[in-house]
């Protein structure tokens, strides 16, 4: 019966990997308390050439404890010059908030992390485990985790993968840009977390 308690405990101080409102992708390890995301959210179309004026950027990465996580967030591959720390509070495994104690560039003109503590609710669960981005020039994609099944398919410098396992050295997850890119990438080619 203990067991069984400590679990729903556990389980309640869990984060659920996901799509928050559309714009904050999370992933958390349990293995490893870890958790790891991205925001991104665009404003202000300019009318010429249709694309949004402003961007609010930045990567997540931090470690749970309790219902509460402190936060290292900078723009991925620029993890010496952007850093803003702050924390995640855990409201329950579908409920968070974010709170910063200062804007990433950009960010006062979509989205205020620093006004106070912004909620964001689960809109699509994944079997994500962490996300992580390329710091390599190129990272390739391949059909399993050897050498000699490289394909065609890479993502660039500041890309973030959404990976779903780990197999030695190698990652397997998902590139969301214009179209859907999944397959194994070289670990050695993405950041390291602390």
């Amino acid at each position: 019966m203990l067991v069984g308690a400590g679990f729903a405990t556990h389980a309640q101080n869990a984060i659920t990997s996901g799509t928050y409102d559309e714009q904050l992708h999370l992933a958390f390890n349990p293995a490893t308390n870890v958790v790891t995301g991205y925001f991104e959210s665009y404003t202000g179309l300019d009318e010429q050439t249709g694309n949004p004026r402003f961007s609010c950027i930045f990567y997540i990465e931090g470690k749970l404890k309790g219902k509460t996580a402190l936060l290292k967030t900078y723009y991925p591959a620029d993890s010496a010059n952007d850093v803003i720390n702050g924390t995640l509070q855990l409201k329950s495994t579908k409920q968070l908030t974010i709170q910063l104690p200062e804007e990433h560039g950009g960010c006062w003109n979509v989205q205020h992390f620093a006004d106070g503590p912004t909620d964001f609710s689960l809109s699509e669960k994944k079997t994500w485990v962490e996300l992580r981005y390329v710091t390599t020039a190129k990272s390739y994609f391949y059909t399993s985790a050897k050498d000699g099944t490289q394909r065609k398919a890479f993502i660039v410098k500041g890309d973030v993968l959404h990976i779903e396992r780990f197999s030695g050295g190698w990652a397997y997850g998902t590139y969301l840009g214009k179209t859907a890119t999944k397959g194994w990438v070289k670990t050695n080619t993405l950041n390291a977390l602390p």
